[in-house]
């Protein structure tokens, strides 16, 4: 036995999309369930954390997260542009937003409180069961026991290491500038090339200024940067997401899609599951249904390794002579089988990849 432990029913490690929506979930099923959240950074270090992270979500991502609703709106989204080489694109319709998403996340926070939950400012410092619950060793000295946690501490996640063993498949090394150059404010533009290693650049509208990514040393930002991120995107999911009353969700079980690199959607999502699962008592449903889900990576994983493999003479062969026309598509299928795992990713992605 621990002398001095807290006692808690449910904690949450991180206040990021997956760990907002956990929160605020299990407080909503249960407005007498006692919820902490834990989070390490406060005022405009979250702010800045969060700003370096993606901003985009998909307007059929809120139709799972009801009562929850786009706010802090910057863009409506309607076009997705993908640019290979050689001048070839084509352009989907696609409907979402670009959200200003420090402003998103403490508006989901001010809900979780507003029901009487409680949140604090702090580090993670270990982590281990005894057979109580989990114990969670805080950096300013403090051990709290949780009877449930919900791990959403991000693509580093010390809960995954400690207590499920596990690494991402894949760790994605990014780069991300602010620059003040003007985008088409509708339109999410991605640009497909053999050095960004089965990944792309992206340009997306940002208020006044535009988000421009890559991954690390593909690729050099043109004008003036306002701001300069770097991030870790950790893609292909782990094996086991629930775990003796802990739960991974979002970047700690590697949610992003590999073909989009976008996780807001499915941390959210796998937030809101872990917490039902909570509050119906049936742990077991949340790893079912992450096996089940089309948002999982498995099924985008084969894509990803073609695209790593792809030349600049693969993506022009692939990408010649498409358009919108779904007969363009057609044809191309039938007859570039060696590209068919690329088309199958590119149009799911449409519909679960952000």
């Amino acid at each position: 036995m621990v002398i001095g432990v807290e006692e808690r029913e449910a904690v949450v490690v991180g206040a990021g999309p997956a760990g907002a929506a956990a929160a605020f979930f299990l407080k909503r099923a249960d407005p007498e369930r006692d919820v902490l959240v834990l989070e390490r950074l406060a005022d405009e270090k979250y702010s800045r954390y969060h700003r370096m992270c993606g901003q985009a979500i998909s307007r059929a991502a809120f139709r799972d997260l009801s009562p929850l609703r786009p706010q802090n709106i910057l863009h409506r989204i309607t076009h997705l542009r993908d640019e290979w080489s050689e001048g070839n694109y084509v352009e989907f319709r696609s409907h979402g937003y670009v959200l200003d998403r420090p402003s998103f996340l403490r508006g989901i926070l001010d809900r979780f409180r507003s029901l009487g939950g409680q949140m604090e400012t702090a580090t993670l410092g270990s982590v281990a069961q005894d057979g109580e619950g989990t114990l969670l060793h805080l950096t300013d000295g403090r051990v709290i026991r949780a009877r449930n946690l919900i791990a959403a501490d991000g693509s580093r996640s010390l809960v995954r290491k400690a207590l499920f063993k596990e690494e991402p498949p894949v760790m994605l090394r990014m780069e991300q500038c602010l620059v003040r150059k003007q985008v088409r404010e509708d339109t999410l533009t991605f640009r497909q090339e053999e050095r960004y290693q089965g990944g792309y650049r992206w340009e997306f509208p940002a208020g006044d200024l535009c988000c421009v990514g890559f991954p690390r040393g593909t690729d050099i930002v043109e004008g003036e940067i306002v701001e300069r991120h770097r991030r870790n995107i950790p893609i292909g999911g782990v094996r086991c997401v629930e775990r003796e009353g802990v739960y991974l969700v979002g970047d700690a079980a590697a949610m992003a899609n590999p073909v989009t690199w976008g996780g807001i959607r499915a941390s959210m999502i796998s937030g809101r599951k872990a917490a039902e699962a909570i509050a119906s008592g049936r742990a077991q449903a949340y790893q079912k249904w992450w096996e089940r889900t089309p948002l999982s990576p498995a099924r985008f994983m084969g894509a990803y390794a073609c695209l790593r493999e792809m030349t600049n003479d693969d993506y022009h062969k692939a990408s010649k002579g498409i358009s919108r026309n779904p007969l363009t598509w057609l044809q191309a299928y039938l007859t570039r089988g060696e590209y068919r795992p690329l088309y199958d990713a590119l149009l799911l992605s449409l519909r679960y990849g952000w």
